[in-house]
């Protein structure tokens, strides 16, 4: 929704003060739009067709928070967002409703769209939602496990969650974040999903869990830290200038972030950054005063104002500083040649190219296979340091 004649930071205090209240209480009926996830495959069998999915278990949750609310289910599943983007229309048209939940993208990167094409695909799905009346909740998707077949790091999940978080800020929509409470906030998130040859969808419990955050989002229970949208260098980038900014967008979409609390921390050590914004949404940025050298990881710290306060303390990015040298053996690239090398090479010891065990890292003498000549290369640097 947008408010008009006010500032931002002003419209938004409007919004947390009368307009989820609202949500909750006026707004009965909701869309649940999604994939299979959001249609509920892999739930338990003894739940009814109805009941399946999140959508069947949130009224149950809303009702025992002193919340009535009609739950539609309509998931697909298989479908991606280029796929959803025509759906939603046939489903605005024959639905009712006063609220859209939108979680889809799983699909996305099994396809190998990109993150920029699904974010303007939910966009234009979530715009015309709020064509017919509807507000909207965006959500991030549930992480992979770490035997998929792709993106088994989540690093293209994170970065599509962090899209949305951005998107979501911009457009004043509310956000529900999957990603965050499964992959952050559960010991072992593998629990939570069917497990064996699928890698992708929840069981009964993931379920419960899935359906307890988009609860939280209505009821205004807020259990989720600060989070990351934009951020730059990138996870990964290699020949980074040495002087080059750091910086970092934190968003707070419940009871806000805890300004004076916010640190980011360069290799282990807080820096004075330049923490500008509200409370719903942080730009830091630092820029070094002595160059940078070497790989540089960053971190970041926060809480926000919630009662407990939720807290966050996790890495961001790691990045290679232009002209770094790493001594051959060191394998990870963190600076040192050690046992996390040493096991690596062993992993793929014997490997050919063309196996899937072999690395290339490993092949230091680059005749495609994985030998005791690199075994007694990196041997002769073992405890050495790159820089």
């Amino acid at each position: 929704m947008k408010i008009v004649g006010f500032p931002r930071a002003t419209a938004l205090a409007l919004i947390g003060l009368f307009l989820l209240p609202a949500l909750a209480v006026a707004q009965k009926r909701y869309i649940a739009f999604g994939d299979s996830i959001t249609f509920g495959t892999g739930d338990a069998t003894s739940r009814p067709v109805s009941e399946m999915g999140y959508p069947g278990r949130l009224d149950d949750l809303l009702a025992a928070r002193g919340i009535t609310a009609t739950i539609i289910n309509a998931g697909l599943p298989a479908e991606a967002t280029p796929e959803a983007v025509s759906r939603i229309d046939r489903v605005l048209r024959t639905t009712p409703a006063d609220v859209l939940l939108l979680m889809e993208g799983t699909n996305d990167i099994g396809l190998q769209v990109s993150v920029e094409t699904a974010t303007f695909n939910l966009n234009r799905i979530a715009e015309k939602a709020e064509n017919q009346g509807l507000q909207v909740v965006h959500a991030s998707i549930i992480p992979r496990l770490p035997s998929a077949n792709r993106d088994a790091d989540n690093k293209i999940a994170a970065e599509l969650a962090g899209t949305l978080r951005d998107l979501a800020w911009d457009k004043n929509r509310g956000f529900a974040d999957p990603f965050e409470v499964f992959f952050w906030q559960t010991a072992n998130f593998a629990t939570l999903y069917i497990g064996g040859i699928d890698k992708l969808h929840p069981n009964a419990a993931g379920y419960d869990k899935l359906a307890e955050v988009f609860a939280d989002v209505i009821s205004e229970t807020d259990k989720v830290p600060p989070v990351i949208g934009a951020f730059a260098p990138p996870n990964g980038a290699k020949e980074v200038s040495a002087d080059a900014t750091i910086h970092l967008s934190l968003y707070d979409f419940g009871k806000g972030i805890d300004l004076p609390s916010t640190r980011l921390v360069i290799n282990g050590q807080e820096v004075g950054a330049l923490v500008a914004g509200d409370m719903q949404k942080a730009d830091i940025d630092f820029r070094p005063t002595n160059p940078l050298v070497g790989v540089v990881s960053v971190s970041y710290r926060s809480r926000d104002l919630a009662n407990p306060a939720n807290s966050v303390d996790r890495p961001l990015t790691r990045f290679i500083i232009a002209g770094t040298k790493f001594l051959t053996g060191d394998i990870n690239e963190d600076g040192r040649v050690d046992g996390q090398d040493l096991i690596a090479l062993a992993l793929s010891f014997g490997a050919r190219r063309g196996d899937p065990r072999f690395l290339r890292a490993a092949d230091f003498d680059t005749n495609d296979i994985i030998d005791g000549v690199d075994l007694a290369a990196l041997a002769t640097n073992f405890g050495q340091k790159s820089f």
